[in-house]
This record gives structure tokens, C-alpha cells and sequence, in this order.
């Protein structure tokens, strides 16, 4: 058996297995009540139908013996296929709306996971640890549906329990030490089944990293991004070689858990065989004889025997589905982490902020959170209302930095930064926001229309709206390129997405996310590095109406 290497044996769980079900009982009661009480039907319906089905034989036998005709057997055979058809349409029925009900739970599911990324500090998500987390956390989710397989496992394990009760309600029924020769022979089997579990966590504590990367490399071979590079400097050799080694590695990892498999299962199947020639032996004996207990007759021999088959059948599907559930359980701990992650608490005051006046930095300094990595070193400056400043610096200077700190992205690891001389934080979080406008380096621009993307807030159908975004596209110099466009600025963005998309060029995309900053008409709009992008002549068209594009604006230029 392989080990498993340290960097997979690193992330055991951190977290209690209790502690990952409270977060995912907490996530179903808040998304979709409902689900839970079909499940919990289902099981219920699940274990009525196989109960029901121990006494039909009963019922015939009895019936037998008490000289039924053939009316009575023709009505009550009429009977319990009603009854059974009636059982069987409610399972399905439930089993129908366990089914939609958890796509759509699944689906809540990852738009709940969005939801909280977007309510983190957003310094957590420059956290390397808090990036590997949030993939890891991911990766069950949209790979194999892993909480939709949990809260199907938990329906089958549901189902088995409440199955279990009833089928040994009527073994003790029968004699006591008969149950517990069973249980006794039950808890064989999941020793057995334990010893399996183990090897099965160990293998999954390797298995999920490497399949994580294998899925990986194969989205990389599939991206269009990629594909001028594979064909100019045969990149793919390297990538092929890559999935060919995951791949393997993943064959050999899963032989390890089929051979485990087939070892637990052959011990289980000669405890079950004992189970059941003790089973049949004992209520044969009774029968026979009162040796051993009260004689029983045909028809409760069959019910026993029954009992005794659905009570093996149930407890193996019981043990199954807790496995599975472990299973699936372990793959949701760095979901579960990760939902657990403390969210963004902006401290903020009652103050309204004004427009920009002067904006103070005072002995600020900043460390990335978790490093001791000084990137700002008690730096203090003012800008003053309607200046145009430049702040240059080499790469990884701490420029970007002094940006995120404007926009609380960042908090000050000491010092003060000052807005219109009150501390930034004691000002009302949204409305200080209001104030600022940016065009970050790394900006994104979203797959809606161009409208949309310069005045996210304000309505389509807003006539003086949309003839400012006109304006401001003129200024950017975009009036040309959006006018070719069949839906003008209701053209929407990105053509993997869209057929009647437009997809522009980047330096077309940074007009658009300048313009987007000028459409807010913010009282101090920053700039990082706007023309990064930018052929030399646009670059020299952006600096030269730079001042007519920020207007009023206090400008900050990275």
C-alpha cells in the first residue's frame, strides 16, 4: 500500500466532522427547507414499502389456514397491490421531487459560494492559502455535484435506519438471543468495513490534490487561450506528458482502493452467509420443534426469515451509505472551511463624506496579513482638491498598494489615512465609496452590455443616461467602433457567451473601463496604470486629454 506524501497528509481535516455537517445542515435549512423534509419522506416511504412487503407472505399463509376461498384471497391480493401500488407511487413521486429539488439546491449552492467570496475581506482573497482553499472548496462542488451526492447518501442512509428499527421490532418479537446473534455478527461486519475506511481516507487525502491537478491541465488542453502557444512552441508535449503522469498516478491510486474493496467485501460476504444459515436454521428449528422457544408456524417462519433478510440487506446498505457519507463528508471539509471563513466587517461611522478636499495619508504603513513583509514603511503625503499627481515607483514598489488602501480593499496595518481630515473609517462605508472612482491595472469588464459596463448603476431605458455614456465614448474615442456595432452600446461583451456578442480589442476594453470611471463623476478618480495596454499613439491621445476626461476630478496616476 502506498503512502500517503506529506503534502497530502497535511491536509487532514481541520475541522471536526460535526462541526461539517452543522455548516451543511445550516446551508440546507437556509437555502431550501422543504429538501430536507422530502428526504426525510423519501427514507420514510422507502422503509414503509419494505416492511410492508415482510408480511404479505404472512397474510396468505394465515389465510390459508383459515380456509379462505378464493374470494377472500382475490380481494385481499386486490388489496395489498393497492396498497403497494400506492407505496410505490408516493416513493416515486418523492423521489421526483428529491430529484429537482436537488438540482436546484445545487445550484443555490454555488450561487451561495459566490456570495460569500464576495462578502470576504478582500485582503483574504490576496492570501495564497485562502486562494488554494477556495479551489479546493470549489472543486467537489462543480466536478461530481459532492453535496448533491451527500444528501443522497444521507437519504439512503435514512431510509436503512428507519428500516432497521422496524425489521428489529419484529425480530425481538421473535427471541432476544437471535437479535443479538445478529448484532454481534453486525458489528464483524463493520470492523471489517472500518479497516476499509481507513485505507479509503488515506487514499482520498492523495487522490483529491491529484485529480484536482489532473482536471486542471486537461481545462488547460481544452482553452483557446492556449492554443497559439502549443502550436508555435509545442507546449502540448509537455502538458500531454503532465496528464499522462496524473493519470497514472490516479490508475494506481484506485487500484489500491478496488483491491481493498474486494478484500472487505469477500470477509463481509462469509459473515453474511454465517448470518444467514443461522437465520434459517434457527426459525427452521422452531418450527420443528419447542426446544429452543415456542413453536412458530409457516407464516411467521416467513415473516422471520424476511425480517432477518431485510434486516442484512438494510444494515449492508447502512454501512454503505455511511461510508459514502464519510466519504463524500471529507471531500466537503475545505467547502466547509472555507463557508466557515469570518466575513468583511467594514468599520465605518455615521459620517457622510463631502467631496474631496484633501486626502491624507498620516505614518501609514502596511503588511500583507499573515507575512511579515513590509510593503508600505510609514509613508505620509496629501493630495489637495483638484491636483493631478503622479506617484512612479518601481514594480512591487507598493504603488497598487497606496490604491487599495484609498479604497479600503486594504486596512492600514498602522497609521491613518485622513479624508477631508476625518479617518476614512469613521466616514460611512458605502457613501465613501461614492466618492471614488478606479481603473485598476488588472480591471475586468463583465458580460453585459456595453451600457451596462460603463453605468452599471443607472437604467437602460434612461434616455439622459445613455446619451452621457455617448458623450463619454466620444471622449474616450469610441464613438467610430461602437457605431459599427448592429445594437450600438446594447451590444453585449464576450462571444463565448453570446452570439450576437462583440469582443474588443484590449486596448478597446481599457477605454471602456475609463470610461466606466468617468461615468461616476467621483470626486477623486484613480488611474492604475490606465494606458498599460495602450499603443504608444493612443497613449499619447489618453495623456494629452487627460486633464478633459477627469474634469473637476482630484486624478491619482499610477
Amino acid at each position: 500500500m502506498k503512502k500517503a506524501p506529506a503534502a497530502a497528509q497535511k491536509n487532514t481535516a481541520d475541522i471536526s466532522s460535526f462541526r461539517i455537517l452543522k455548516v451543511l445542515f445550516s446551508l440546507l435549512f437556509a437555502l431550501d427547507k422543504k429538501y430536507f423534509f422530502i428526504i426525510v419522506s423519501n427514507s420514510l416511504s422507502g422503509s414503509a414499502l419494505s416492511i410492508f412487503m415482510i408480511y404479505i407472505p404472512l397474510v396468505f399463509i394465515q389465510g390459508y389456514q383459515a380456509g379462505w376461498g378464493l374470494p377472500h384471497f382475490v380481494s385481499a391480493l386486490l388489496l395489498i397491490c393497492l396498497v403497494r401500488y400506492l407505496l410505490l407511487q408516493t416513493r416515486e413521486w418523492l423521489k421526483k421531487q428529491a430529484n429537482i429539488r436537488s438540482e436546484l439546491f445545487n445550484e443555490k449552492v454555488t450561487q451561495e459560494f459566490a456570495s460569500k467570496v464576495m462578502r470576504l475581506d478582500y485582503a483574504k482573497l490576496e492570501d495564497t492559502e485562502v486562494l488554494d482553499l477556495k479551489e479546493r472548496a470549489l472543486f467537489p462542488i462543480v466536478s461530481y455535484g459532492g453535496i448533491y451526492a451527500l444528501w443522497e447518501w444521507f437519504t439512503d442512509l435514512l431510509a436503512a435506519l428507519i428500516t432497521l428499527l422496524g425489521v428489529l421490532t419484529i425480530l425481538l418479537l421473535f427471541s432476544y438471543w437471535f437479535v443479538l446473534a445478529l448484532l454481534l455478527l453486525a458489528i464483524v461486519n463493520l470492523i471489517l468495513l472500518k479497516q476499509f475506511t481507513l485505507v479509503m481516507q488515506e487514499v482520498q487525502q492523495t487522490i483529491i490534490p491529484i485529480n484536482r491537478r489532473y482536471g486542471y491541465y486537461v481545462n488547460i488542453a481544452t482553452n483557446q487561450d492556449f492554443q497559439k502557444e502549443f502550436r508555435i512552441y509545442g507546449m502540448n508535449e509537455i502538458l500531454e506528458r503532465k496528464i499522462e503522469y496524473f493519470t497514472l498516478e490516479m490508475s494506481s491510486w484506485l487500484k489500491n482502493i478496488y483491491v481493498a474493496q474486494a478484500k472487505a467485501e469477500s470477509k463481509v460476504a462469509v459473515v453474511n452467509g454465517l448470518t444467514r444459515f443461522i437465520t434459517y436454521g434457527y426459525a427452521a428449528v422452531r418450527v420443528l420443534t419447542s426446544s429452543f422457544g415456542s413453536k412458530i408456524g409457516l407464516g411467521q417462519f416467513t415473516v422471520i426469515i424476511g425480517a432477518a433478510e431485510s434486516f442484512s440487506a438494510s444494515l449492508m446498505a447502512g454501512v454503505k451509505a455511511v461510508l459514502q457519507f464519510i466519504q463524500y463528508l471529507h471531500h466537503l471539509q475545505p467547502f466547509a472551511r472555507f463557508m466557515l471563513l469570518p466575513e468583511a466587517g467594514q468599520q465605518e461611522g455615521d459620517l457622510q463624506p463631502s467631496a474631496h478636499e484633501s486626502l491624507t495619508f498620516e505614518h501609514v504603513t502596511f503588511v500583507y496579513p499573515g507575512t511579515d513583509k513590509v510593503i508600505l514603511d510609514d509613508i505620509s503625503f496629501t493630495i489637495n482638491r483638484g491636483e493631478k499627481i503622479s506617484i512612479v515607483g518601481l514594480n512591487n514598489a507598493g504603488k497598487s498598494t497606496i490604491v487599495k488602501l484609498i479604497c479600503r480593499l486594504f486596512e492600514p496595518t498602522a497609521g491613518k489615512i485622513l479624508w477631508n481630515g476625518a479617518d476614512i473609517r469613521d466616514y460611512k462605508y458605502e457613501a465613501y465609496l461614492q466618492q471614488l472612482s478606479c481603473v485598476f491595472q488588472d480591471f475586468q469588464l463583465f458580460p453585459f452590455s456595453i451600457f451596462a459596463n460603463i453605468a452599471p448603476r443607472r437604467d437602460e431605458s434612461d434616455q439622459a443616461a445613455r446619451a452621457r455614456v455617448q458623450e463619454i465614448l466620444a471622449e474616450v474615442d469610441l464613438t467610430d467602433k461602437i457605431s459599427e456595432l448592429p445594437a450600438g452600446i446594447d451590444t453585449k461583451l464576450d462571444k463565448s457567451l453570446y452570439e450576437d456578442a462583440t469582443d474588443l480589442s484590449v486596448g478597446q476594453k481599457q477605454k471602456i473601463a475609463i470610461a466606466r470611471a468617468i461615468c461616476k463623476e467621483a470626486s477623486l478618480v484613480i488611474l492604475d496604470e490606465p494606458t498599460a495596454a495602450l499603443d504608444p499613439l493612443t497613449e499619447s491621445e489618453i495623456y494629452e486629454h487627460f486633464n478633459q476626461l477627469t474634469r473637476e476630478s482630484t486624478t491619482i496616476f499610477i
